[in-house]
């Protein structure tokens, strides 16, 4: 088994569930950071292509999927910060998928940019701190995140103008404060059982990579995923008229949040 990406697959393809309806399969299992500890990956995206269906680890680790037919798809896991899994999963449409897969840390690589006459400003923080120097948005730093580095991200983002975070159970997610009612975008049946209020929720970007969409239906990010430990800036856009063009899509009618990790 190699060292550097493992999965363990509790149930085989071919074990079938009288509960099960035909023509349905279940997908379910969990997802854990690869050591001692195996901590559970909250966030983690496990998602199949074909069927453009996704789902996110809840605070366990935990997934579901219901209702795929049958086939041959190719299933993908990752998470920012871990090595991406995949592997092609065979489904009868009366059979039951029950798997555990641990992810291993990703090397974070050094892309910096020499600035002249001042310390280097590692590439990916530079629009951020463009950003920061002009205004627009609402900004925390390393330094204020290490202020309050014994809370919840939840908590530390709460204090920015434009945003209202959302409990529901033990998680978090991240709103607009200027929602007055209409639709909802974000939540889904899962959410709601939680205790998710219906809002107008923000989409998310981690060092650019998009993990939450905003869109009607889509699981929430729990924003306390992520340890405050590993941030080095976040940026919020309270409205798309304020998101930085790059970003504006029809996506950030609720807002905006950018979350630069750190490199060490």
């Amino acid at each position: 088994m190699q060292s550097t990406l493992r999965v363990w697959i509790l149930l085989t393809l071919g074990v079938c569930f009288s509960s099960v309806a035909q023509g349905q399969s279940v997908f379910l299992g969990s997802v854990i950071a690869d050591g001692d500890r195996a901590l559970p990956l909250a966030g983690a995206e496990i998602s199949i292509p074909r069927l453009n269906v996704e789902a996110r680890a809840d605070s366990l680790g935990k997934f579901f999927f219901s209702g795929i037919p049958k086939g041959l798809y190719r299933i993908i896991i990752r998470r920012i910060g871990y090595n991406s899994f995949s592997f092609d999963g065979r489904f009868s449409g009366s059979d039951t998928l029950a798997a555990d897969f641990a992810l291993t840390p990703a090397p974070s690589a050094l892309d910096t940019v020499n600035v002249i006459g001042g310390a280097s400003v590692h590439g990916k923080f530079q629009e951020f701190e463009d950003r920061r120097a002009h205004g627009g948005g609402a900004f925390l730093t390393r330094a204020d995140i290490e202020k309050q580095k014994n809370r919840q991200l939840g908590e530390i983002l709460a204090s920015l103008p434009g945003i209202r975070i959302n409990r529901y159970g033990a998680e978090s997610a991240v709103a607009s404060s200027r929602w007055r009612g209409g639709p909802s975008n974000g939540g889904d049946s899962m959410d709601r059982r939680k205790g998710a209020p219906r809002g107008c929720y923000s989409q998310i970007y981690i060092d650019n990579v998009r993990v939450f969409a905003s869109g009607a239906g889509e699981a929430l990010f729990n924003i306390n995923s992520i340890p405050p430990s590993t941030i080095q800036g976040i940026e919020y856009y309270a409205s798309r008229d304020e998101t930085p063009i790059q970003y504006a899509s029809n996506r950030a009618e609720c807002g905006t949040m950018l979350i630069w990790t750190r490199i060490e």
